[in-house]
């Protein structure tokens, strides 16, 4: 299977790996301000954007993990920083725990993993109201409860090609993903035994809602750095300079960091 993807610029690479509902073309312009820095590549993850496929069957994070292994094995080389948003950080998590000598750090934005009860309880409901729009073929009426999830108003805006890519993202994730990303929750130990240097990003006007709150919880039970980001969840795409200035400041600190080891 091959994998839509982009290259771009030169340095260090950076692997970004987008979340539900979107594509590689999340990443556009910010990734064109990183490529002054950096090697970046992105890609349509598994069943979304170019990469479509409706063969595809199995959206488990350790598939995917080795989706992400085969295109660093062939983009990079060296092993690379990898930015994961949402659940694309669910996508990283695994691939650090599979193939370690690929990945140098990571920048994990909001992949909302449910360790503390509470949070656990809130993204199960929402998990539950997300298969109920499913098993009643209502699939628009998710996007409001997403948007309710990341803390930011439903919108309709964008261009008629914007709003087609995002209806079929939207169905790949409720139709293929959605519960592999609800149910996708290692052993803290696992985590905590990691020896990839990881920031939980959090952003500034998102983090009171659902994914950023259950991010910052699992962050302190492993002991994973916090960051505060730029904007709301989609930050990448609603404020790329900001974000790419964030991004390029906790890297080269993480690099410095490895370097006095």
């Amino acid at each position: 299977m091959e994998l839509y993807r982009q290259v771009r610029g030169q340095g260090a690479p950076l692997l970004m790996i987008h979340g539900i509902i979107s594509d590689s073309s999340f990443f556009q312009d910010c990734g064109a301000l990183l490529a002054s820095e950096f090697r970046v590549i992105t890609y349509d993850r598994r069943g979304y954007g170019r990469s479509a496929d409706t063969e595809i069957r199995d959206f488990s994070m350790q598939a995917q993990a080795e989706d992400a292994a085969e295109i660093l094995r062939a983009e990079a080389k060296e092993p690379a920083w990898i930015l994961g948003n949402s659940a694309g950080g669910l996508v990283a998590l695994e691939l650090a725990q599979r193939h370690p000598e690929l990945v140098r750090g990571m920048v994990l934005l909001e992949p909302s993993l449910g360790y503390a009860e509470s949070e656990r309880q809130k993204l199960q409901a929402w998990n539950r109201e997300l298969n109920g729009y499913v098993a009643s073929g209502k699939l628009k009426r998710a996007l409001p409860a997403f948007s309710r999830a990341i803390g930011v108003e439903a919108g309709g805006g964008g261009s008629l090609e914007e709003l087609r890519r995002s209806y079929q993202n939207l169905t790949a994730f409720l139709l293929g993903e959605l519960n592999q990303v609800q149910h996708y929750l290692p052993p803290l130990q696992q985590l905590r035994d990691l020896r990839t240097p990881t920031v939980m990003a959090v952003t500034r006007q998102g983090r009171d809602s659902m994914f950023a709150t259950s991010s910052q919880s699992a962050a302190e039970l492993i002991g994973w750095e916090t960051e505060l980001f730029p904007g709301h969840h989609n930050s990448a795409r609603e404020c790329p300079a900001e974000f790419a200035d964030t991004l390029r400041r906790v890297l080269r600190r993480m690099e410095g960091a490895t370097c006095d080891r």
